[in-house]
């Protein structure tokens, strides 16, 4: 099962980083006129900190919180960053020797904020009319 779940979280970074090769610099500061909506910028910006996050968790063995490296929010460091944060994420992975319940949950936790922020993400790019890569699985 842990295979299977490793495999759709692979799936899930290349379509964000489908997702970004279709975007610009202002399609990410976009927002819908709807209470607490989150713009692309801050929703991307979640799912690198999580990745890199969780990597460094996966490999402790144990959660130490959330950072985000980004500093900078242009399309392309955006691009760069989806890229090396989901290798992060997978060579953590595949680096483990053992999986305790406490990496299982940790590996679970990532899946999970991926496909919760996917959610957000197709929401957001319908209430503006844009098409969504057909790597989107959800979409």
């Amino acid at each position: 099962m842990r295979s299977v779940l490793i495999q759709g979280l692979a799936a899930r970074f290349r379509s964000y980083s489908d997702l970004i090769e279709q975007l610009d610099d202002a399609a990410l500061e976009e927002r819908l006129q709807a209470p607490k909506h989150k713009s692309l910028r801050e929703h991307l910006w979640c799912v690198v900190g999580a990745r890199e996050s969780y990597a460094s968790a996966l490999e402790a063995g144990v959660w130490s919180g959330f950072s985000c490296s980004m500093k900078t929010y242009t399309r392309g460091d955006f691009a760069a960053k989806l890229e090396s944060s989901s290798q992060a994420a997978l060579c953590a992975i595949s680096g483990v020797k053992e999986w305790t319940d406490t990496r299982q949950e940790l590996l679970l936790a990532l899946a999970e904020h991926e496909v919760m922020h996917e959610g957000q993400i197709i929401r957001h790019m319908y209430g503006f009319e844009k098409t969504l890569p057909t790597s989107w699985r959800w979409a």
